[in-house]
């Protein structure tokens, strides 16, 4: 089983603390957890290890339903290390997993991992017809000798942080300011830069169009302040998603006009960090009027930076 050779090439005799999830986006309640089990691996001279998977359950059963993720495997991976993670173990999540029982893949954690400890939120459940439930667990650790550390869900004044509330926030409402928030640094896509219609050049202004994977979660169509990193540098900038309404444009497009700069970009990679939503998309009448507000949008984006350098 293919989940089961990825967890034996992590192979480890020293005692672990474990955590099990998806954790895309890697944010704030996710961040809750890891550091619940970077504490309890120090306190008790173990290491702190989390099974990530690298695919969900909805891909497996509802292969046509539409599936977007907050990030990549490697991002995903570098922010649970950077949460307290000793190490990660990307688990391909497929029909064979799924029907492993939650004792067959307890006692695969402790064989393989050394497993003394599982840190899991309030509505953990693992195993085949997620039957390995928080009560359930509990038996099979005594058994197997590890235990099972619940852990109440984080809240934000009443409101659940959670990757589907995140992506609804981005995709739905642009609202880049709240998942910062609740991922507790800046949402941003990285791609590759590629031709466009060069009409921002013709404008006056040159735009970097972005490509992205294509399940990557992209904010509502608006204008946006954003920062851009290019190698080293970290470069103010607006970014545009949408498609041109103006010019009746049928693609969508990541169009990110970089202040005060005047480089060639093309086929290099650049990451894109949203701060504020300015504006939704708007089809002017004419050209001017999309060029007058295109100042505005840039005005805007400078005083943001003025004020939060």
């Amino acid at each position: 089983m293919k989940a089961f050779e990825e967890i034996e090439r992590a192979r480890t005799t020293s005692g672990s603390v474990l955590t099990i999830g998806t954790f895309d986006g890697v944010h704030r309640g996710h961040r809750h957890i890891i550091s619940r089990v970077a504490q309890e691996a120090r306190d008790n001279g173990l290491q702190a290890g989390v099974l990530t998977f690298t695919t969900t359950p909805r891909e497996v059963f509802q292969p046509d339903a539409p599936i977007t993720n907050l990030s990549s495997l490697d991002e995903r991976i570098a922010l649970l290390k950077e949460a307290g993670a000793d190490y990660v173990v990307p688990v391909t999540f497929d029909r064979d997993l799924a029907g492993v029982s939650a004792r067959d893949f307890a006692q695969k954690l402790v064989d393989d991992l050394s497993m003394r400890r599982l840190v899991v939120g309030p509505d953990f459940a693992m195993g085949r017809r997620r039957e390995g439930t928080i009560p359930v667990l509990t038996e099979i650790g005594t058994e197997l000798e590890f235990n099972v550390l619940p852990m109440d869900e984080l809240q934000d004044e009443g409101q659940r942080i959670g990757s589907s509330v995140i992506r609804h926030l981005l995709i739905e409402d642009g609202n880049v300011a709240v998942a910062n928030d609740m991922l507790a640094r800046p949402y941003s896509l990285s791609g590759t830069v590629q031709e466009g219609h060069k009409r921002g050049k013709d404008l006056g202004f040159p735009t970097a169009n972005i490509s992205v994977p294509a399940r990557r979660a992209v904010p509502a169509d608006g204008i946006y302040v954003t920062r851009a990193h290019l190698g080293d540098r970290v470069l103010e900038s607006v970014t545009n998603i949408g498609d041109n309404p103006t010019f009746h444009d049928q693609e969508r497009m990541i169009e990110t006009f970089i202040l005060d700069f005047d480089e060639d970009l093309y086929g290099q990679t650049i990451s894109v960090e949203f701060l504020e939503r300015l504006r939704g998309e708007v089809e002017f009448t004419t050209v001017e009027a999309l060029v007058e507000q295109m100042h505005l949008d840039v005005q805007q984006t400078r005083a943001y930076f003025a004020q939060n350098p």
